[in-house]
This record gives C-alpha cells, sequence and structure tokens, in this order.
C-alpha cells in the first residue's frame, strides 16, 4: 500500500513539475518574443525615419543644387542605419531559413561610404552634374524604398510581415538596378572617378 501511493505520489509530483516547467518555458518565450517584437518596433521606426529623412534632404539638396558637408553627414548617417537594419534582419532570416542575403544593404553600405567620401571642408559644394546625378539617383532608390515602408505594416516577429518587408526592399533594389542597367548604384560614381 505504502508502495503504491508513494508511486502515485510520485507520478504527481513528476506531472506537476513537467507542467510548472512547461509554464515557466512558455511565459519567458512569450518575453522574449515581446522583448523582439519591441526591438522590432523601433528599428522599423528608425528604418521609417532615416528614409523620410533622405527623401526631405535628396530633395532640398536637388532643389538648391548645394550640399552641405552636414547634410553629407546626415545622409551618411541615414544609409548607414538603413544598412545596418536591413542588414540585421537580413541575417537573422537567414538563420531561420526564411532568405537569403540581398543586395539592399550592400546598396545601402555603398551609399554611405559615397556620401563619407563626400566629406571635405565645411562649406557648400555646388553640384556638378555626376554628383547631381548619384544624387537624383540615390532619391530614386530610396523612394522606392520609402513607398515599400509606407505600404507596410509590421506586427510582430512571430509573424512574416517582416520578412515580407525585406523582400520587398530587395524587390525594389533589383527592380531599381535592373531599370538602370547597373548591378549596383557604386556604378554611378566609380565611372565619374575614372573619367576625371
Amino acid at each position: 500500500m505504502l508502495k503504491k501511493n508513494y508511486i502515485q505520489i510520485l507520478l504527481v509530483l513528476t506531472i506537476m513539475i513537467l507542467v510548472v516547467t512547461n509554464i515557466s518555458q512558455y511565459k519567458a518565450k512569450e518575453l522574449y518574443k515581446s522583448a523582439l517584437t519591441n526591438q522590432l518596433n523601433t528599428d522599423i521606426t528608425e528604418l521609417r525615419s532615416a528614409l523620410s529623412s533622405n527623401d526631405l534632404a535628396y530633395e532640398e539638396i536637388l532643389q538648391s543644387d548645394k550640399l552641405s558637408k552636414d547634410q553629407s553627414n546626415y545622409l551618411m548617417e541615414n544609409n548607414d542605419e538603413i544598412r545596418k537594419t536591413v542588414d540585421n534582419y537580413s541575417t537573422l532570416a537567414v538563420q531561420l531559413g526564411e532568405a537569403q542575403y540581398t543586395e539592399t544593404q550592400q546598396n545601402a553600405l555603398k551609399l554611405t561610404q559615397y556620401f563619407k567620401g563626400l566629406n571635405g571642408d565645411n562649406e557648400e559644394k555646388i553640384l556638378d552634374s555626376n554628383t547631381k546625378n548619384v544624387i537624383e539617383k540615390a532619391q530614386q532608390l530610396n523612394k522606392k524604398w520609402s513607398n515599400t515602408m509606407a505600404n507596410t505594416q509590421i506586427k510582430s516577429i512571430a509573424n512574416d510581415s517582416w520578412i515580407e518587408l525585406l523582400m520587398n526592399l530587395e524587390n525594389d533594389t533589383q527592380t531599381f538596378l535592373t531599370e538602370n542597367k547597373v548591378k549596383s548604384i557604386e556604378e554611378y560614381w566609380l565611372e565619374r572617378r575614372e573619367i576625371q
């Protein structure tokens, strides 16, 4: 009798331990998912802001035909933010087996490097035709990305909306490259440097 009760008590304790363990793991998973979703929302907000700010900056530069060091720094920082955000989430998508590496972050990196290279003195620079062309092309690509962001609603890390966003941004990048018959946006200023 004691042995029978001992086995039943042991079985009940084992079940209770398993239930408590599963509940705590579920809560930890939900907490982790919530933290990742909050980070995703923060990153997406920063990405939207960088794209929107770039739209305004490109427009201002092209209207004035001048580029200041501050504007160049601003575009460099915004394009670096775009690169980092897309790169971080692309890497996560690749690790999850949901996507492959894309060209979007590479083109954002090229723009970051381009605007970093324009940082010279503190004077405003009058745009020459080559620089104006590069900025117009950067604006075109940025507008494609901005339109995609405007039409995208990210809900949670648990659904595929963020992966869809990455794929749509990549489609925008590929469309831009195909329409302009280039492999990278960098071709616009590499050509310029080779000519000079």
